[in-house]
């Protein structure tokens, strides 16, 4: 090495310039720092010993890291495969074995350290907030469109493990193995959508959706905690992407076999009609609060309180025929929500109960509550970053974006983060395909029987004909 870091820091003279805690502090950095490039050249010097054969090293090259302690320069050795005659192998690629050592990427600036804070930090501040507090905080400078860049390559990434469980599932026929999966007599699903503004030229509007799953309720003295509540954020083509990513997330974690479905959500099409088409046995519910809300504006204080009332009774059809009923005496100023709420109540009947109608009080030891977590994480989770602050986003950013809160909203983000992975996720159906046409050893037909779960939980129509029809068997 040409300077010891470490003499460096025991130095007293390292003091002369120190006048207060501050000073200090700045010390200690540049010392800090020091012994970074000086640790990183030692390990540089002892790589060149252990150079691949027919590797030559053809000088240093330098590069700027921005790091947890500061920016630092290093100059690493470049090395280049050399043939016997030419001296240069045509085509080959030059190769800094620092840089893979210390899993270093070509034209990545930021070192993993400092990306942990960039990317939590950018999942609750705009982009440009995030430079600023950096460079305010004493770190080094990084651009708003550098921190963008980052954030959104994460964010793809995780959306692309997402469309690979799923095309695992449902395409694949494949489950998670070597997974010692939960049972639970019951799971709770609430599902909400949210509106952001959207940059692109095709539509002024997007939709993201989520997914509050949990096991229950925990009792936390006069309040009450969601039990192992775990969340799937996205922008779904439709309610049919949704739930097969929905039920490939649980197919991770949960042994549905025996387990009671519990679905709670608007009255979107995408939860209240599609739900069933996945969860077949399920109950699905109108949340209430919407319900009581739309009520209360449609017909009045009164009149809703003595619609709930028919309600909590059970009384459905009189429920139903009761509010159809009230159409005369509706005023012109109510008669838009009165008729989307009597038009949803009748093309939902079923859906108007408290699941608890069904279930009782208490399932299987587990004390069961109303239901409307969706709506608060929406808020708090979602919206808080990509709706209240003005903001335009394209498609594919809202996606990314949408999967980096999953993960933060999961306690999972910097787990993501220290994976630290640089390839696409690949989609597996075409490898999978392949295997079966390249593999003299294993018959097509074995490989062919395999669960398939969007044949053995879809109520569909042209499911149902598919099922009897394909011999697949559906059990999981």
């Amino acid at each position: 090495m040409k300077s010891d870091g470490v003499d460096i820091a025991l130095n007293p003279s390292v003091l002369d310039f120190v006048e207060d805690i501050k000073t200090l502090e700045q010390a200690c950095l540049a010392v800090a720092r020091h012994l970074f490039v000086a640790l990183i050249e030692a390990l540089d010097d002892a790589l060149l010993a252990q150079k691949p054969k027919h590797y030559k090293c053809v000088g240093k090259r330098r590069r700027t890291l921005s790091t947890l302690i500061g920016d630092i320069v290093i100059h690493r050795r470049l090395y280049v495969h050399a043939s016997k005659k030419r001296g240069k192998k045509k085509g080959s690629k030059a190769r800094f074995l620092l840089d893979e050592r210390l899993n270093i990427q070509p034209r990545r600036r930021v070192t993993h350290g400092l990306l942990r804070l960039i990317v939590s930090a950018a999942t609750r501040l705009s982009f440009r907030e995030v430079s600023e507090m950096l460079e305010e905080a004493g770190f080094p400078r990084i651009s708003h469109t550098t921190i963008h860049n980052e954030v959104r390559r994460y964010g793809e990434l995780q959306s692309q493990v997402l469309q690979q469980s799923k095309e695992l599932l449902f395409v694949a026929g494949q489950r998670v193995e070597n997974v010692e999966l939960r049972k639970v007599p019951v799971l709770f699903i609430e599902a909400d959508g949210i509106i952001v503004n959207c940059q692109g030229a095709d539509t002024t509007k997007l939709e993201l959706k989520l997914a509050a799953i949990h096991e229950g309720w925990e009792e936390l003295g006069k309040r009450r905690k969601l039990k192992k509540a775990t969340t799937v954020i996205g922008l779904f083509n439709g309610g049919d992407d949704f739930w097969e990513t929905v039920t490939a997330q649980l197919m991770k974690t949960y042994d549905l076999t025996d387990t009671q479905i519990v679905i709670n959500g608007d009255g979107a099409d995408w939860i209240q009609k599609t739900a069933k088409d996945y969860f077949a046995d399920a109950i699905v519910q109108l949340d209430r609060y919407h319900l009581i809300g739309d009520l209360r504006l449609a017909v009045g204080q009164k009149a809703a309180n003595d619609l709930l009332a028919q309600l909590d009774r059970g009384d459905v059809t009189v429920f139903v025929d009761t509010l159809e009923a009230m159409a005369p005496r509706i005023p012109e100023k109510r008669r838009e929500v009165y008729g989307k709420l009597l038009n949803l109540c009748k093309k939902y009947p079923e859906h108007l109960l408290d699941y608890r109608h069904r279930l009782g009080n208490e399932y299987e030891g587990i004390r069961l509550h109303g239901m409307g977590a969706a709506e608060t994480m929406v808020d708090k989770k979602v919206a808080n970053r990509m709706k209240k602050r003005g903001m335009l986003w394209s498609r594919i950013g809202a996606c990314a974006m949408a999967s980096l809160l999953m993960l933060r909203s999961n306690d999972q983000l910097f787990q993501w983060l220290d994976r630290h992975p640089e390839n696409d996720v690949l989609n597996p159906v075409p490898r999978l395909r392949q295997q079966v046409i390249t593999s003299g050893h294993e018959a097509p037909g074995e490989w062919l029987r395999v669960a398939m779960p969007s044949l053995g939980y879809s109520t569909k129509p042209w499911v149902i004909a598919l099922r009897n029809l394909s011999g697949f068997s559906t059990a999981l």
